[in-house]
């Protein structure tokens, strides 16, 4: 990058004072010039931590908006969205902010999933493509159709789904391809769109994680047939439980709504239940909540973007320090996790676990360690419990289920035979970036002032 120090300027610029006397609670700013005791060592060693409160751990935030939304919802006695109008109003602004035609609330993002591949044809006897890393909620709904998940490895540098490997993946049953946006980090989409173009599978994005990510100016859950959003209560936009389905084929977003809804067409045309059908429909509790969320979300969005990229800016002027891996350059990442590269080689041969331990003495809860990604849901043994049932064996052959397994070995990367060079340091910003920009400053002036003092940690 270009604002890469070299060693020797940082260190010239951080005995100055701004990394190592950042201490008792101040920012690099307003610490230079001041007399602290300890400054030259680590808190690890005894000295004085950067910080001395802890981040706060509040998640969600609400306060009286959200109870006025949810007793008006409550005194409607319109509980069901079949009375009231919450879900159907923020389906219209959801769809309109996220850029698509059609926008379908469910209980879930796991309900969306499910509904989106059902509303595409996936079932017994099929393939679908996705990556091994990523929460069982992906696998779960491929499994529940009867369709294999076919995982394709992983980009060592990203842990996303390794695009480069998909095409060898198709076979005549391949019948949908999911690409994971986790963590608020896009994957290769473009990418995954061109194989899947040529090929004409459709893909559904789980952008689950990853809600207003983009790449080139296009939101994540926008680029395939559908996109599946959630808001469970650990993303950025919450309701506690809760998914949104987004797409603009008119058609296949009239299948997704109707399954949500007991198969009822949604235009109304149909009379009785013509489509299939189950029921996932978002409460108007839910909704409400939601509602006063999103507005919440929109000013923690602005935030956490200017806090993240100021972190990131300033963290890898750090010889040692550079930007994750983004597929594209023009790519917004969301700040949900943050994470940096770390070369130990730069750092005196420090592994980046023993930096990040160091961070967390001076009051910066933050992870290091290689790039590698452990467990995977290949190895889970829900897999093998589908794999041994009644439906399966069913459907598939031995031979072609004796071939899956087989398969299962075939992922090095997310099975740690082949590793990246690389090492990083991450933790869950989601909350932490929502506070001053005097805490951005001292997890600056943490990183500064361990990787001056690095002859104390070799």
């Amino acid at each position: 990058m270009k604002n890469q120090l070299t060693r020797r300027s940082f260190m010239q610029e951080t005995t100055a004072g701004l990394a190592g006397v950042a201490l008792a609670g101040l920012s690099p700013r307003t610490a230079a010039g001041s007399v602290v005791k300890k400054a030259n060592k680590l808190a690890l060693f005894g000295g004085s931590p950067v910080r001395q409160e802890s981040f706060s751990q509040i998640w969600p935030v609400f306060d009286d908006r959200e109870e006025r939304a949810l007793l008006k919802a409550l005194r409607s006695g319109n509980w069901c969205c079949l009375r009231g109008n919450a879900v159907y109003d923020f389906e219209k602004t959801f769809s309109d902010r996220m850029g698509v035609t059609h926008c379908t609330l469910s209980n879930g993002g796991t309900t969306a999933l499910g509904a989106s591949l059902q509303c595409l044809g996936v079932g017994a006897g099929d393939e679908v493509i996705t990556t091994p890393h990523t929460f069982i909620a992906t696998i779960n709904v491929m499994c529940n159709l009867h369709a294999l998940p076919v995982y394709v490895d992983v980009d060592p540098d990203t842990g996303s789904i390794n695009a480069d490997l998909i095409e060898a993946a198709i076979t005549e049953h391949t019948k949908a391809i999911v690409p994971v946006h986790l963590g608020g980090w896009p994957v290769d989409i473009e990418k995954v769109m061109q194989v899947a173009d040529k090929h004409g599978i459709p893909v559904v994005e789980d952008a689950c994680q990853s809600v207003f990510a983009e790449v080139n100016g296009k939101k994540v859950g926008t680029f395939g047939a559908t996109g599946c959003i959630s808001f469970q209560e650990w993303k950025t936009l919450v309701c506690g439980e809760g998914g949104a389905i987004l797409g603009s084929d008119p058609e296949l977003m009239r299948r997704c709504a109707a399954f949500v809804n007991n198969g009822r067409d949604p235009q109304g045309q149909i009379k009785g239940y013509p489509f299939a059908g189950s029921n996932h429909r978002m409460t108007e509790f839910q909704a409400a909540i939601l509602t006063e969320q999103y507005k919440r979300f929109l000013e923690q969005d602005e935030i956490r973007q200017r806090h993240g990229q100021y972190l990131e800016s300033e963290l890898c002027r750090i010889p040692g320090l550079s930007r994750r891996k983004r597929y594209t350059e023009n790519t917004r990442i969301t700040y949900f996790n943050f994470e940096v590269d770390y070369d130990r080689t730069r750092m005196q041969g420090v592994p980046a676990a023993r930096f990040a331990e160091a961070l967390r003495a001076e009051g910066i809860p933050m992870q290091g360690g290689p790039r590698v990604y452990s467990g995977g849901c290949h190895r889970e043994g829900m897999l093998e419990q589908h794999l041994n049932s009644r439906g399966f064996q069913t459907v598939f052959s031995k031979a072609r289920l004796d071939h899956y397994r087989t398969s299962l070995d075939n992922l090095p990367v997310m099975d740690r035979r082949v590793t990246s060079v690389k090492e990083m340091i991450k933790a869950d910003t989601k909350i932490a970036l929502l506070g001053s920009r005097e805490d951005v400053d001292h997890m600056i002036a943490a990183f500064r002032k361990v990787a001056a003092h690095l002859d104390q940690l070799a």
